[in-house]
């Protein structure tokens, strides 16, 4: 791809994620919890932030569930596409109008969640880190270079399962916008060059079995014509 960003190179500090940032999936997560079919989903006012450890990020687009002394850590492992920031410039604190200078690059996603361990984990009241920060959970695109003083409001992140589509959804669809992400996280924890921002995914989560195939693009709509900007295959194994 033209004017990108090998995922190879890329070796962030951290690695930030977003949960509950699309509206539908947010009810989704709250049915998955238990709640009942009418239930309305519940807004935060602040980005729900967690973290993935560094050791997460994969970028030969392999999909496996972990193992501990031979034995699989989950029955239930799911995809979540998502929309990847990268951060170019570090910041301890910018104010949403100068975050968008700090990203260089945007990609496609995959946070991988060993949902049975995650929702376990909090009916229990626990940490869910093992759900989320196990090796080969944060999968990526290439990063397609970004410096425009505006985020694209035509993007869309959207996901294939053996070919079929099973998530779909704008970035204009999110409740905390990308400078939004980046305005609170340099001001809560600091970012810095090289860092990773997974800021969401839209509803359609589900389970994953060795033998399947992923396709996790980033497009963009404008004027009629759809363009495929980052593209993320991956492999169940």
């Amino acid at each position: 791809m033209a004017n990108s960003i090998d995922r190879k190179t890329i070796a962030p500090g951290a690695i930030y994620c977003v949960g509950k940032n699309y509206p539908e999936h947010a009810r989704e997560m709250q049915l998955l919890e238990g709640a009942s079919q009418d239930v309305q989903a519940e807004i935060d006012p602040e980005p729900i932030i967690f973290m993935k450890p560094p050791t997460a990020l994969e970028t030969e687009g392999v999909i496996a569930v972990p193992t501990m002394l031979g034995k699989p850590l989950s029955a239930n492992l799911h995809y979540e596409a998502e929309l990847v920031l990268l951060i170019g410039k570090s910041t301890d604190g910018c104010s949403i109008d100068d975050a968008l200078q700090h990203i260089c690059g945007f990609g496609a996603g995959l946070d991988m969640t060993l949902r049975d361990v995650q929702l376990a984990a909090k009916k229990a009241g626990n940490p869910w880190l093992k759900s989320k920060g196990f090796r080969k959970s944060a999968l990526i695109s290439d990063f397609v270079l970004f410096s425009e003083p505006h985020f694209p409001a035509d993007l869309e992140i959207s996901l294939e399962l053996n070919g079929s589509l099973v998530q779909c959804g704008a970035v204009s669809e999110m409740l905390h916008t990308p400078a939004m992400l980046i305005h609170y996280l340099s001001y809560l924890y600091g970012l810095r060059s090289g860092d990773l921002i997974f800021t969401g995914t839209p509803a359609g989560v589900g389970q994953v079995t060795p033998g399947d195939t992923l396709k996790c693009l980033i497009s963009r709509s404008g004027s009629g014509k759809r363009q495929e900007l980052a593209e993320l295959l991956a492999n169940v194994t």
